[in-house]
């Protein structure tokens, strides 16, 4: 639309900083790299037995790498994995994703999460929960970065087998490498698109920015005439299609009888 500005990548469009010492010291030790799993606030309305398939598939010894889990119960998978499960409350999303160690991430699909992870070309395990995460799930993975998960029915060895492919199957990194590059391939910043936006509003109003939707009455918004002539046709398809069938049954009793 005419008066709209793509901004989206306004979350994921900045470099990461350090990682605190704790979490530095965490990700340092993983010689084979760190999934980052963070499902937002979702996680907490988790039923038991999806928590326990999560925990069962990230302490799997099948599973190489180091896991930085956003969980507010640190202890939900038990205290025996300390050395490859680290559990906090709240993590730096995108200083994670922005690092090079970091090989995969595992969300729920909200928008901004999809957003980083691309910005900074990591491939996702999505497990779409509701609202829009769903069509995000669906796009990631038509756009070849993405694999999504159905949270009540994967179980831990199929999210092994998920997390596997996409560490051996180059195309999933080849595919968000180039998504990244498209993302960041702007002249100006989400910032900039803004302020220059709001300085031409400013300068000139918007009329001349709005739609012709805006215009148009209900009947026509809604193509309301479009459909009433798409109703009359099938109802005069419909007749037509009785009468025949009707004709043609009373020329067969027709015939019967003679």
């Amino acid at each position: 639309m005419p008066n709209t500005v793509a901004i989206g990548d306004i979350m994921g469009g900045r470099p990461g900083k350090a990682l605190p010492p704790e979490l530095e010291e965490f990700v340092a030790g993983a010689d084979d790299g760190v999934i980052v799993v963070s499902f937002g606030s979702y996680i907490d309305f988790a039923t038991e037995v999806t928590v326990r398939k999560l925990c069962d598939a990230f302490t799997d010894r099948r599973n190489r790498l180091r896991v930085v889990w956003k969980m507010n119960n640190s202890t939900v998978c038990g205290a025996d994995y300390i050395d490859r499960l680290l559990m906090m409350p709240w993590i730096r999303q995108n200083d994670l994703l922005a690092d090079a160690r970091v090989q995969i991430f595992v969300s729920h699909g909200g928008f901004n999460s999809i957003i980083e992870s691309v910005y900074h070309a990591k491939p996702l395990l999505i497990f779409p929960i509701c609202a829009d995460q769903p069509f995000n799930a669906a796009a990631a993975e038509s756009k070849g970065f993405a694999i999504r998960m159905d949270v009540g029915k994967f179980t831990a060895d199929t999210l092994l087998s998920s997390i596997e492919t996409l560490l051996t199957n180059a195309t999933y990194k080849e595919n968000v490498h180039l998504a990244s590059a498209i993302l960041r391939d702007r002249r100006d910043t989400p910032a900039q698109r803004v302020s220059a936006m709001i300085d031409h509003v400013i300068k000139y109003g918007d009329r001349h920015l709005r739609t012709g939707a805006f215009e148009l009455n209900v009947a026509q918004f809604f193509m309301l005439d479009i459909f009433a002539v798409l109703l009359a046709a099938c109802v005069v398809a419909v007749g037509v299609t009785i009468a025949l069938c009707h004709c043609i049954c009373r020329a067969c009793r027709c015939s019967k009888k003679n």
